[in-house]
């Protein structure tokens, strides 16, 4: 062989640093008898090796036909492409979105103030920044904020405009026209601060601020939003902090000239299925959606008395969706993650995104929370999407200009008794843009080679469909 490889003739071979070389001696190779053997054994290796691509080729093509036959083939079939996640071929399927793990985040331009517990709402190419809690209190302490920040998305400039009539936080709001509604919430920072009935209306052309009505029920951290020409807030915490379910509906064109709108108390027909506090709503075509939160619930097993009260709230990874021609709720997909405290804003071709969140352990509460999910209405299906950078909650979020902001919040805090690690002195500037990466809306149902669902299968947020 060493003949067929070098022809007999002397190989010259250099050390590894180049400076000497050494002669290899000629190998003989039988003279024309030995290259007529080596042309031989060359055709024959070449034979070879083509038998062997053929092969190959033809192996892969009935395999291409069998995975073709078997995607075809419902009945059969292991992995299924649909263009809707109810379309099960059969039982043990667990389905999975293809747009899982799309869309980034990228941060921008800072707030000016840290803020918490605040509200966002956009308008146009701004984001309205409504209040919060910071540390700008005497000496770092907690300060509630009459602020009123718009932020210029497209150069991030942040222009101070007529502040709050009085401080608020953990506060319900909706947009309506050219008005903004900031509704119930509380104006102290104090850890027994009761909630309030008020509500502060904003007309945006005027950049001016009134009062309009009081609630049936003072509320503290509350969801609300707009539909039909009208304004609707539900859930939140009593003076005890025993979650809500009712729901109050406000009709703007009740107003006079020397009365405001009223607030009306819906019968418990229109209450919420589930009472929630901390939560966030949102109006995606004809529905307003309930989102999270947590409930206050008597816990049969554990003691909620003083530092214990942690026993009997839980949050909540349910989904209500509001009628409001029955004025009735109705439940929808569960969120894959329980939070509260969450930023939410609706997207594009009737979906929703959701953003950071506070979680517990069973010990700890505010503990922060990087996961982001996107709601399908249509298909009621939530999707796990890209993650925030940072963990937040009491953050809050707009969809403006074709990307979703989330503002401020805080990250996990208050589990020492550490004042540095209090909530409000660590409270964020940070701003974060998502971008929305398009997608096929498509759904793969699949099962395990032994036929039973493959495991995640609850990823959509739905139950594993069957």
């Amino acid at each position: 062989m060493a003949g067929c490889i070098n022809g007999g003739e002397k190989g010259q071979f250099s050390n590894l640093d180049g400076t000497e070389s050494m002669t290899q001696p000629g190998t003989h190779t039988g003279g024309s008898s030995g290259r007529r053997w080596c042309s031989i054994l060359g055709g024959g290796l070449a034979a070879i090796y083509l038998l062997l691509l053929t092969a190959v080729a033809v192996i892969a093509f009935i395999l291409g036909i069998y995975s073709t036959d078997k995607v075809r083939n419902l009945s059969n079939a292991d992995a299924v492409l649909v263009a809707d996640p109810r379309a099960s071929p059969g039982s043990g399927y667990s389905v999975f979105p293809l747009g899982t793990g799309l869309g980034y985040w990228s941060p921008t331009a800072d707030m000016q103030h840290s803020r918490s517990d605040h509200g966002v709402i956009a308008v146009d190419k701004y984001a309205y920044l409504i209040g919060g809690v910071s540390d700008e209190g005497v000496n770092g302490t907690a300060k509630v904020l009459t602020s009123v920040v718009r932020y210029d998305t497209e150069t991030g400039f942040m222009e101070e405009m007529e502040p709050l009539p009085d401080a608020r936080y953990r506060f319900a709001y909706a947009k309506l026209g050219n008005y903004i509604y900031v509704i119930g919430g509380t104006n102290s920072s104090a850890n027994d601060a009761g909630p309030l009935a008020t509500v502060m209306m904003y007309d945006i052309n005027r950049n001016r601020w009134s009062y309009s009505g009081k609630l049936n029920t003072p509320r503290i951290d509350p969801c609300g939003a707009a539909i039909n020409n009208k304004v609707y807030v539900f859930g939140g915490y009593d003076e005890t902090f025993a979650s809500l379910a009712s729901t109050e509906e406000l009709d703007p064109a009740t107003a006079t000239a020397t009365a405001a709108p009223l607030w009306k108390l819906l019968p418990g027909s229109a209450n919420l299925t589930t009472s929630r506090g901390d939560c966030r709503a949102v109006a995606v075509d004809d529905k307003i959606y309930a989102v999270g939160g947590v409930e206050f619930y008597i816990n049969p097993k554990l003691s909620c008395k003083d530092e214990l009260w942690i026993n009997c709230y839980r949050f909540l990874s349910s989904v209500e969706a509001f009628d409001p021609v029955s004025k009735t709720w109705s439940a929808r997909a569960s969120m894959i993650s329980p939070r509260g405290d969450f930023g939410i804003d609706a997207l594009p071709d009737g979906r929703i995104l959701v953003a950071g969140g506070e979680r517990g352990n069973g010990v700890h509460n505010q503990m922060a929370m990087y996961d982001v999910e996107e709601y399908v209405a249509a298909d009621d299906v939530w999707v796990q999407k890209g993650p925030l950078p940072q963990a937040r909650f009491r953050t809050d979020m707009a969809f403006v200009s074709g990307r979703a902001y989330a503002f401020g919040g805080v990250p996990s805090c208050g589990i020492s008794d550490d004042p540095a690690d209090a909530c409000h002195a660590i409270a964020l500037k940070s701003v974060f843009a998502y971008f929305d990466v398009q997608y096929p809306r498509l759904y793969a149902f699949y099962r395990t080679a032994n036929g039973s669902a493959a495991p995640g299968a609850a990823s959509v947020g739905r139950r594993m469909l069957a």
